[in-house]
């Protein structure tokens, strides 16, 4: 299939697409300042698809202006704890919504396979003491559980609060206290997922959040 020029590794949507991906890796943090030919030359495209992508970014809340460029946003407390609020809900959503396909045979064995699988990457990320890879394995789990939800409108939503949370979560998985807290939250939930449990699935990962957000540290 021949490719689209949107689909083109120079293009304004791919470099935005790259940028969102180091965005939800946690490899910007707060205040961070983003030129364009600094971002031009990391990605080897022109500023223009650059200057595109940073305008979208803007539009995200990703970005905010600066001088010479843009900085990475930083959560005011009040907004963290409002995305928090909303991420709570959609992610009790998501595990409900998993949870009922799993119980209705919608949900491919490989599928809830994956998800013990994810939570052994976050484990092993975790005793590594690799706050990065913690961080991006965690993001691949809720995504996950995110996907198995078959609900793309939620999905979409779910990757926008992912993503402006992301830049402070590397940070909170350095927590020694709340890292070594989340395997025993994210099996909980799994587990209620695979025995197709939604009230089950719905309770542990409300409460997952609910303690993330507990163990929550804003950087600025």
């Amino acid at each position: 299939m021949a490719s689209t020029p949107d689909s083109q590794p120079g293009s304004a949507q791919a470099v935005y697409a790259a940028l969102r991906r180091r965005f939800s890796d946690g490899m910007y943090a707060p205040g961070q300042r983003l030129t364009e030919t600094v971002l031009a030359a990391d990605l080897g495209v022109s500023r223009t698809p650059i200057r595109e992508a940073i305008g979208r970014l803007l539009t995200d809340g990703l970005v905010v202006p600066a001088a010479r460029g843009v900085a990475v946003a930083a959560l005011t407390p009040g907004e963290a704890e409002h995305l928090f609020v909303l991420r709570a809900d959609l992610e009790a959503l998501a595990a409900e919504l998993a949870a009922g396909r799993q119980a209705q045979g919608r949900l491919a064995p490989a599928e809830v396979d994956a998800l013990d699988r994810a939570v052994d990457q976050v484990e092993a990320a975790v005793k590594a003491h690799d706050p990065r890879a913690s961080a991006q394995a965690n993001l691949a789990l809720h995504r996950a559980i995110g996907a198995a939800a078959g609900n793309p409108f939620l999905e979409e939503a779910l990757h926008r609060v992912w993503d402006r949370i992301a830049v402070t979560t590397v940070a909170n998985l350095d927590d020694p206290h709340w890292a070594g807290a989340i395997t025993e939250q994210h099996r909980a939930i799994v587990s209620a997922i695979r025995a197709g449990d939604p009230a089950a699935a719905r309770r542990t990962a409300k409460a997952h959040i609910e303690a993330a957000w507990s163990a929550y540290r804003p950087l600025a």
